[in-house]
């Protein structure tokens, strides 16, 4: 029973004593900024389910930031490619192949990097329609977070060839 009493005052105890010591959290944004190495870039929306989902993967990509690059504008432009392979004797596509593009700005305000990837994914076409769907899905989400990588790399190549 006392020691119910005090499990409060041991929790504030706790947690000053995280706080004097300089914890921080990994993923908290206080005290990042361009002079410790983290840059910020800004992604404006890009149209689609795949643009969503190319987004928040170079987000993802580039939250450690760029090199030498503050702050910059990423603009995408995103073109996806769908293409029904090896036909069935019905007719009907037993395979499919998305390939998805992106080309890319970085506009750094000083400096523009321009590029483009792509990245492709495949996936064999069930027989239901509601599975056909769900397969394109992850096909294409699969896709375009290869691309995002891949356009994040590209960016950091281009980045440490021009040093």
């Amino acid at each position: 029973m006392m020691l119910s009493r005090f499990a409060p005052l041991t929790a504030l105890l706790a947690l000053l004593a995280l706080a004097a010591c300089g914890f921080q959290p990994v993923h908290s944004s206080a005290g990042l900024g361009a002079s410790n190495g983290v840059s910020s870039i800004v992604i404006p929306q890009i149209e689609g389910r795949s643009g969503h989902t190319l987004r928040k993967a170079l987000l993802r990509e580039l939250a450690p930031g760029l090199t030498g690059v503050d702050t910059g504008t990423l603009t995408i432009r995103l073109d996806e490619t769908l293409r029904r392979l090896a036909i069935r004797p019905d007719e009907a596509a037993a395979r499919t192949d998305i390939t998805v593009k992106g080309d890319y700005v970085l506009d750094t305000g000083t400096d523009a990097i321009r590029g483009s990837a792509t990245a492709e994914s495949s996936f064999n076409v069930p027989i239901s329609a509601f599975g056909d769907i769900a397969a394109q899905t992850s096909a294409s989400d699969r896709a375009v977070t290869q691309l995002a990588q891949r356009i994040a790399d590209d960016i950091r190549l281009q980045l440490a060839n021009a040093e």
